[in-house]
């Protein structure tokens, strides 16, 4: 029995340290990916504009961001028709690098942030019932619902005020990251009462 104890245990301990292995390179990845579009943001507006061209490969509408690297995205993203020959590629690809790290790329390593803080306190508690873990996840839910609702709606309706002096946008929510933040919300909720029950049977003991 002893040996069975210590045996899940270790499985246990096991999960959590390839998780956390794997989040944390997730982490470094996204981190990585975030420079990359300060910095080719940057090398955009300190270039002359002719440098910069949309180039439409047929599906999809993309544009060198530095070096060889470069943001590609079908064109039925945008709710609106992309002239290639004569919009201004400075001002499209500036303006979708800054409308992207507003509304996907800052929100998701906010997300990444609060779920490093939660494997953090799980190292180092006793228990997982902790009332932190309990605010990480709700900002978490909170943040979740925020890509749902307003990622495409600042992407898309802030390119087409930009670039066509409209503000349009189709089809804006992504319920799937809607339904992940308000579960996690819930999820929430049962932590807190989770951090209650557990303050009463310390007290108790």
């Amino acid at each position: 029995m002893l040996w069975k104890k210590r045996s899940k245990e270790e499985r246990e301990y096991r999960h959590y340290s390839w998780i956390r292995a794997v989040y944390y390179v997730y982490l470094l990845i996204s981190i990585w990916n975030l420079l990359i579009f300060l910095t080719g943001l940057t090398s955009i507006l300190s270039r002359p504009a002719s440098e910069t061209v949309i180039m439409d490969s047929g599906s999809h509408l993309w544009f060198y961001i530095l070096g060889g690297s470069f943001a590609r995205f079908p064109k039925e993203f945008l709710p609106f028709t992309v002239d290639t020959a004569t919009v201004n590629g400075q001002v499209f690809a500036a303006s979708f690098i800054l409308l992207t790290l507003v509304s996907e790329k800052v929100p998701l390593l906010f997300i990444l942030w609060k779920g490093y803080r939660i494997l953090r306190i799980m190292r180092h508690s006793y228990s997982p019932f902790m009332p932190e873990i309990a605010g990480h996840i709700c900002w978490i839910g909170r943040t979740a619902i925020f890509i749902g609702f307003f990622k495409k709606l600042i992407l898309q309706g802030g390119m087409s005020f930009i670039i066509d002096h409209d503000f349009m946008f189709e089809n804006p929510m992504e319920i799937s990251w809607i339904l992940t933040g308000l579960i996690l919300l819930l999820v929430s909720d049962i932590y807190k009462r989770g951090c209650a029950l557990q303050k009463e049977v310390d007290e108790t003991l």
